[in-house]
Order: C-alpha cells, then structure tokens, then sequence
C-alpha cells in the first residue's frame, strides 16, 4: 500500500505537522508537489503532497487512515526547488510549512470551500417528518436533483423555509451534509472552428444555402477560426451552428489568457549603454553563464539607469531559455517598469499584484506555467510564482520596507528571494539609490558583488538639495503647511511650465482632532491611535482602518470646542489651491489609488502633462522617471526621526535621497527643497547632499556600538492577550526563561518586555520582547522547543523591519 504526507491548507499555527493518507491505485500518478484533496475532520480539504511512500506499519499503523479524495490538478504544482525553497523558509521563519505553500498560489488557495446537502443513503422515507409539507418538498427536491447548495435550495423552494428545514433533515439522518471545492479560476474560453476538407462537390451541394458556403470558403484560407473572427466576417452565429450540426465543423474550446497590461512592439532599444552600464551588465552576464547561485548589489544613484541594466540582464537569462523575476516595491512602479520591459519583449511578460483580479493573475500563473511568458513582474507576491527554471531575481529599491510582510508568515521578500536564487542556481540582483545597511555591509564585506552606477545618465547633474529650517519659518510668523522658499520655487516652475512633485508621508486632512477644553484627543476604539480627519468628514484609523464620525461633542468632557491638528495630504492639496490657484494638482495617496491601475492613470496624466503638481505620499518619492519635473518639496522630511527605532535615521535618509531624485532626470538641473525641524542631523545632512557613503560611514559605527543589524540578527516577540496581566506575565516569563538559557552567551541580548506603541489592539494588550543575537540559528531552536511557534497568543517576526 502507498501513502502520502499531506500538509493541510488551512491558516492555524497549531497544525503545523503532516498528515498521513493512502494513495488509491487510481491517483498513482500523484507524487511529491501536488495539490489534492483530502477528508481533514468532517470536511473536505486541499493539502500539498510533501512525501509518497510505501506504507510503514510501525510509523503509521497506529491509527485506521483515510483515503486521498482526488487531485487538484492535473501536474504538480510545485516543483522540486519550490518544494525544498518552502520548507526552508518555514523552518526560518518558524511557520508551518502549508503557511509558505499557501503563498505560491493567488489568493492563499486556489479553491472554494463550500457545503451541500443530499439525501441519506439510510434515509427512511417513511419517517414522520416527511409527512410536513416544507420538508417533504425539500426531501424531495433533492431525492430528484441530487446534491445541491443552500443557495439552489432557497431559489428552489422560496416558500419551503429552507434553512429550518434542512437543520431538521440533518438532525434526523434523512439528509447529509457534505463539503466540496471549486477551483477559484474563473478561466475564459473562446471557441474555435476547424473544417471537413472543403471540396468543390461540397460547394456545389450548398448552393441553396449561400451563407453556409460563404463560411466554408474561409476555411480554404486558414485551417481555423475563432468565433470572433468569424463574427468581424459577418458569419451568423445561426450559419455556425447549422455547419456544425452538419458535421462540416467541428467546434472546440481553448483557454483565453488574460493580458491586462496589453503587450509592447517588442522592438529592441537602440541606445548606447554607459560605461557603468556597460560593466555591470558584463559582470551580471558571466553570472548568469554560470547558472550558479551569485548575488549582487547594484548601487547606481537616481537617474544612472538601473532599469536598462535590469533589461539587458533578462535578455541574457532569456536566451538561455530561463524564467526572469522582476520585482518592485510598490504597485505604483509596476506600470513604468512594464512599459519599458515591453519595448524590448513585448508580450513575453506577465504580471502579479493584488490589485489584479483572482482570474488575472491566475491566468498569468498559467501562462507561466505553460512557457508562454519567460519574465514575471510584480510587487513581493510575484515572487512566489510557480516557475520552474528562474535564471535571475531582481528587486529593484531593495532598501524598501513594502518588502517586508507584517502579518504571519513575516516574510522578508529579500530573504525568500535568495533562498529561490540558491535553489535554481539564479543570480539575484538587489538595486537601489540608497541600500539597505546590511545589504551594503554585505557588499563591503564580499558577500554580494558590489557594482557601482556613480553617475546620471548624459552626465545629467544630481539635482541641487537645500534646506528650510521650519522653526525658523515659525519665529517669523510662518504657520503654512508650504514654506516661503518653496512657494517661490514651485511659482517659478510653473512660469517656466515645468512640473513639481511634493511629498508628505501623511494623508488625510488633519492628523487628529483635540478637544481645547481637557486636552482629550479623539482615538480608535480599536488601537487607541489618533483618528485622521478626511475631508469626505469621515474619522479613520490608518492602522486598522476603523471609521467613525467626527463627535458633536467632546467625549470625555462634553465640550463643543473640538479643533483640527496637523497636516495630511488632502490638506496639502487644499493649502496648495488656495496658494496657486492657476495650478493643476493631482494627488497620488492611498485614498486615490483604491481602484485598479488608478496609479498607473495617474502617473501617466501627469507625463503627458495634464497635471502641473503631483502630491502624495511615499509612493511618489521611488523610482518614477517623469521628464517634465524639475522641482521637487519635500515637507515634514524628518518626522520618522521621532520613531523610537535604530532604522529611524536611515529612512529619514532613504526617504529625502529618493524623493530628491525625482527632479531634474531632464534638461536642466533640478531643484529640491527640503522641509526640516532638524537640518542639523547627520541623516538629514547627508542626505542634502546625496552623499550615501557619508551617511553609511556614520550610521554603520552606531550600530556597531548598539549591537543592531548588519551586526546581530533581530528577533521580534509580540505577546498579546486581552487581559493586561496575562500578557505582561507571559511575556515576563519567557524573559526569564530565556536569560536563563543563554546566561553564559555574550553576543545574546535580550530586551523587554515592552509595551508595544499601540498597546491595545482590537481588544489584545502587546507587550514586546526583542532579542538581538549573531547565532540566530541557535534562537530559532530554543524558540521552536519551547512550541512558541504553535502559539496562538505570540508572534514571532525574524529580521523585523520595525522594532516598536
């Protein structure tokens, strides 16, 4: 007898192991990777085959097994590489190996769970239920019809009471309940037409039906048609089905592939490369000839051209016949990073992100999976794309934090990226204007190849970066959200008919509202964060997305003297109305970009100039190449310095470098000006002057002495409870416990606990512990044997990108 391991997909931390099935002589052909269904309790589940093997009595003979159901699909879906990449992830990040797997397909599950209800095989039908009406009739409907959905029932039987009726059914055994699946594909399919030999004694024998011979005629042309094509040649559907019904065609189905983004020409670029260019795409081909694992850094200022070596590296991979994985940061890049992917391989690109529908992406996994598309571009969820043979992954602005996930499993899109390089023996390119510190320190210390991009291209000039010390604008009288120097410089861009882009990392209208007469500021039931004012006059919470009307009155005092504190984009945009009333703004901000490719519309209105400011939030600070901007605002620029977190200067840095960059990519220089309660700090300065070594320099030496990343590894433990007690003494004992075991490690620190910034979070206290240590290995043991990992009440985050 043959068995299989099975990891269930269900999302519960507590399930964690493997579940033993028999392997039917009728699905012999399932092995390792596939995807099947499984009796799992009383239901019906989809599970991943980790292991087939001959049956072991000693090892599974404790208890009766139960039967495979069927497969899935009709392949495995995971291949080999992908297979050992999950369970190698899921050790590391202390996760259960089906929280991995359920990553590599759209959605978490490519199924539909669903009820329905039949007859009974042991139903008596004579039973004194039956003799009510409402019941005979639901009884009934299914001994007829078979197994239904409620929602059959309901529009069956309006007047029948379904949902009454059915419970009484089941209570009395005349009627079961079972569950089953549907695939979550939503496939479009087209039809096709193919022709008997069309003979000229054929022809002959219609000439009383002209429009049936008018239609064979085409196939003398081309040996098939789609019915569309024969729709556009004024083929009626009626002479379709009337040559069909003849057996003259034959009709057949095949699956249509959704493209959302359209394909390119596919014309290959006729500009030179530079000489860093030219260097780093040498350098990235011999890696590539390899076809072994080797990672590098490509560090290349804003403007020196990343994207073009990003290019010329998946032409080198697609020539060897290898898949490409392209991924961004941000939805917002992906449409500019296609554009420029489809002048050279036109329609070979499929792309993954949420704002695509379940059906789209599933259909670009397919082409996938078909050879139909060799390079996959996307936010961090391309990554787990099921492609067989990846020969490059390329993250561009590896710095991000978007690549971190901050729900279970916290995965690191850097860390699962080259994980997936080493399995396919790939390169794995991280590029960025501003690297991560330990990316950098990696390059430094000859892990990843450091390849340099010091200049723009055309030599273009670094825009000029100067500072407005807002304390200043406020000794003299200044209380706007924009400063005078800034309202000088966009007034002179716009004379000039250039662009601008201003950015402030807050949207909304106010950031909160105060009471004036106790002080009290109005907070999410939820968190208990500040609630941001929207000038739609709803509340809302940009932590957990709780909405709440503005209050009349004051709800810890009474008072009617409620005020509006602080500044988001919504009141940016106002502020700048009134200011330049000539002006044509446009806003880019998670409340504007909610619909699909609203980023994507956005962007390209204001390349073609519609728009003369474009504002928002970070999401207009990366990666964007618009010609026409030359003058660039960044407001409140060091507000993540307040952030109790060791990264909070390398993304007060990170964010006015990369925002800056945004200016003057054309034509003359451009100009930059940077809004700042602190121009003095090491961050800010460095960043004035685009100078990341300067920065890197300083920055590296404070973690060195604190003991944080690139030098320890992190380790994020969130204890949460909804009793305070509790939580603080769970948290307080693992403290104990694990400054116990590691008394005699020096490079182990741990501290906490600690509150969390939001302590309260949908009715849970959060305490945190956090441990820094070089033996990560060692850590992730200890945690794994106290089952700290199967707890429902901690959660554990390796590599966490925020400490607080």
């Amino acid at each position: 007898m043959t068995v299989a391991d099975v990891y269930i997909n269900i999302p519960v931390k507590s399930i964690a192991q493997e579940f033993t099935y028999i392997l039917p002589e009728m699905l012999s052909q399932v092995t390792i990777g596939w995807r099947v269904f499984v009796p799992f309790g009383n239901v019906r589940k989809e599970g991943f085959v980790t292991c087939v093997r001959p049956y072991d009595p000693t090892r599974d003979g404790g208890h009766a097994l139960k039967e495979i159901i069927e497969a899935v699909d009709e392949e495995a879906w995971f291949s080999p590489q992908l297979l050992a990449a999950a369970q190698e992830l899921a050790a590391f990040y202390l996760c259960s190996a089906a929280e991995i797997m359920r990553l590599f397909m759209p959605g978490k599950s490519g199924l539909r769970i669903f009820p329905v209800y039949r007859v009974a095989e042991d139903a008596d039908a004579a039973h004194p239920l039956l003799a009510d009406a409402h019941a005979h009739a639901v009884y009934c409907y299914l001994s007829e019809n078979g197994a239904r959905r409620m929602t059959e029932l309901r529009r069956a039987l309006p007047e029948a009471a379904v949902d009454e009726y059915i419970e009484k059914l089941l209570r009395y055994h005349l009627v079961c309940r079972e569950y089953r699946a549907d695939k979550r594909d939503k496939a479009l399919y087209e039809k096709y037409y193919t022709a008997v030999a069309i003979t000229d004694e054929l022809l002959v024998g219609l000439a009383r039906k002209p429009a049936q011979a008018r239609a064979l005629l085409l196939f003398r042309e081309r040996e098939e048609y789609a019915r569309a094509e024969l729709d556009e040649k004024g083929i009626s559907p009626a002479t379709i089905k009337n040559l069909v019904a003849a057996g003259l065609l034959t009709e057949h189905l095949r699956r249509r592939l959704r493209n959302p983004y359209g394909t390119g020409a596919g014309a290959a670029r006729a500009d030179e490369l530079t000489q860093a260019q030219r260097a780093a795409v040498t350098a990235l081909q011999e890696g590539i000839a390899a076809e072994t694992f080797h990672g590098y850094l490509l560090h290349g200022v804003t403007g020196s051209g990343k994207t073009r070596v990003y290019i010329e590296t998946a032409r080198a991979v697609r020539a060897r016949g290898r898949q490409v994985v392209v991924l961004v940061p941000e939805i917002a890049l992906t449409g500019q990073l296609i554009t420029a992917f489809q002048e050279v391989f036109a329609d070979d690109i499929v792309v993954l992100h949420s704002q695509l529908s379940l059906a789209e992406r599933n259909d670009s996994i397919f082409r996938v999976r078909r050879g139909d598309a060799g390079i996959i571009i996307g936010a961090r969820s391309a990554l787990f794309t099921p492609a067989n043979d990846v020969g490059a992954i390329i993250l561009d602005e590896e710095q991000d934090m978007s690549y971190k996930q901050d729900e279970s499993p916290r995965y690191h899109a850097r860390v699962v990226a080259e994980i997936l390089a080493r399995r396919h023996g790939a390169i794995l390119v991280l590029g960025s204007a501003t690297p991560s510190l330990e990316s950098y320190a990696r390059a430094q210390a000859g892990e990843l190849t450091l390849l340099t991009m010091p200049e723009r291209i055309g030599s273009q000039p670094l825009p000029q970066v100067r500072a407005v010390d807002m304390r200043e604008e406020l000794r003299r009288g200044r209380r706007t959200i924009i400063s005078l120097a800034l309202r000088e410089l966009l007034t002179e861009t716009l004379a000039r008919h250039e662009q601008a882009i201003i950015m402030l990392n807050r949207r909304g209208y106010s950031t909160f509202i105060m009471c004036r007469s106790c002080g009290a500021v109005i907070t999410c039931a939820d968190c208990g964060l500040p609630l941001v004012y929207h000038a739609n006059g709803a509340l809302v919470c940009h932590h957990c997305d709780l909405r709440a009307a503005v209050p009349e009155t004051c709800p810890k005092c009474g008072s009617r003297y409620i005020k509006y504190f602080g500044s988001g984009t919504e009141k940016l945009e106002e502020e700048l109305g009134q200011l330049l009333p000539a002006a044509r703004l446009v806003r880019m901000d998670r409340d504007t970009t909610g619909r699909k490719f609203a980023h994507t519309e956005i962007l390209t209105q204001f390349r073609r100039r519609n728009f003369d400011i474009l504002l928002g939030t970070q999401m207009v600070a990366k990666g964007h190449d618009l010609p026409g901007v030359q003058a660039v605002g960044i407001i409140s620029a060091d507000a993540s310095l307040n952030l109790p977190d060791f990264r909070a200067a390398e993304r007060c840095f990170m964010l006015i470098t990369q925002t800056a960059g945004r200016a003057g990519r054309h034509g003359a220089r451009g100009e930059v000006i940077v809004q700042t309660y602190n121009p003095e700090h090491y961050a800010v300065q460095a960043a004035l002057r685009q100078d990341y070594e300067a920065f890197y320099a300083r920055e590296i030496e404070l973690r060195r002495e604190l003991f944080y990343p690139p030098f320890s590894r992190l380790v994020k433990l969130l204890f949460h409870e909804t009793s305070r007690e509790r939580a603080w003494g769970e948290a307080n004992a693992f403290v104990r416990a694990f400054r116990s075991a590691f008394a005699k490690e020096q490079d182990c620190m741990l501290i906490g606990p600690s509150p969390a910034l939001i302590e309260r979070e949908r009715g849970a206290y959060r305490f945190i512990v956090l441990i820094k240590t070089d033996g990560l290995a060692v850590v992730q043991n200890f945690l794994r044997t106290r089952g700290l990992h199967l707890r429902d009440d901690v959660a554990i985050d390796i590599d966490p990108t925020a400490i607080f």
